[in-house]
């Protein structure tokens, strides 16, 4: 079993990496905005996918030289031990991807803040999180949080759906 996790896992760092760069390709396709910025629309997305590609590269490097170590307490906390060792829960899983598809539509009539905030704690109340109180404050802040960040200091446009009502 050991051999094919760690042959998985090569696997899955590759196609990490793979995604990376095609994220980054994509960040390279977004337009400039015809009027001059400090700071463009495509800026963050490059970040991210540059991130995403170097620790993608880490890990790669990690699984070629046998780095990785089994952290036997990390893994009982957040109870891997017991999903490794289980079939795959279709039914879970398919209520997650309804979860994201609703979040993809929910996202312009009710906005950026409000929809994360209520997928977020869905998310959390449906993978069986046994922490809701830590949970919902980490929406709130994903969700409202994220949204003054990006609305009030970044001047990025994210969708206020219901709180364009409040005036904003």
């Amino acid at each position: 079993m050991a051999a094919t996790v760690k042959k998985e896992e090569r696997i899955a760092a590759v196609i990490m990496a793979a995604f990376s760069l095609a994220y980054i390709y994509g960040a390279f396709l977004i337009p400039s905005p015809m009027l001059k910025q400090q700071v463009g629309p495509s800026v963050f997305p490059k970040i991210v996918g540059a991130l995403m590609l170097l620790l993608s590269i880490v890990y790669i490097v990690q699984q070629v030289l046998g780095k990785i170590k089994e952290d036997a307490a990390r893994a009982e906390i957040i109870g891997a031990e017991e999903k490794v060792e289980t079939k795959a829960d279709w039914k879970t899983m398919g209520i997650m991807i309804a979860l994201m598809i609703a979040y993809a539509l929910a996202f312009e009539p009710l906005g950026y803040a409000i929809t994360t905030f209520l997928v977020f704690t869905a998310g959390a109340f449906i993978l069986d999180r046994k922490h809701m109180v830590r949970d919902t404050i980490i929406a709130a802040i994903a969700g409202f949080g994220l949204y003054a960040v990006f609305a009030y200091l970044l001047r990025v446009n994210l969708p206020p759906g219901l709180l364009g009502l409040l005036g904003e």
